[in-house]
């Protein structure tokens, strides 16, 4: 063979593998994404879906807020996957507040029987308490800081302090065009 064929081939032989190793991610997805057939008794077959696997929980995984802002799986209120915070700021000596992550109700609970309230886009924005109320059960039910929660509204944080009285409003998604003054 003459050694201008032999590098044609080479080269041919080069680009077909290429080509052939481009287009195995996709046909090894569709593949996979496929349900599995298998026969049944009759002449007709049918699919079984995948089968699901139950994520483990891992205690040290972290959940990011964004900003820099982090938290544990572990310290999570029982019964959340996500988590939200108030964040208080200073612009040219003017202090904010914002939502770092995302609230999310899960229902009423002991400490926490209040309504709660969202926007038009259905994010929650305030939650307005109930008897017997109190800053840390809101906080939990809505899988946020209670501890933020009384300090933008300036309600005590200290035990016992951190009552809420019936019909009071608290807000859980500050509008970061408003000043948040600190002290009450």
């Amino acid at each position: 063979m003459k050694r201008s064929a032999m590098i044609i081939y080479t080269v041919a032989g080069l680009a077909i593998a290429g080509l052939v190793a481009l287009a195995a991610p996709p046909v090894i997805a569709s593949v996979a994404a496929a349900p599995h057939v298998r026969p049944t008794t009759g002449s007709a077959q049918r699919a079984t879906p995948h089968p699901t696997v139950s994520p483990t929980s891992d205690p040290d995984r972290v959940i990011w807020l964004g900003d820099g802002i982090s938290v544990k799986v572990s310290d999570l209120p029982k019964g959340c996957t996500t988590y939200s915070k108030i964040q208080i700021f200073d612009v040219s000596s003017h202090s904010y507040g914002r939502l770092i992550g995302e609230a999310a109700d899960r229902g009423a609970s002991e400490g926490a029987t209040g309504t709660v309230n969202r926007d038009a886009a259905g994010n929650i924005v305030s939650y307005t308490a109930a008897p017997g109320d109190n800053t840390w059960s809101v906080g939990d039910r809505l899988c946020t800081n209670g501890l933020m929660i009384g300090r933008y509204n300036h309600v005590g944080t200290d035990p016992g302090d951190h009552a809420l009285q019936p019909g009071e409003t608290m807000v859980i998604r500050p509008d970061m065009n408003v000043e948040w003054v600190p002290g009450r």
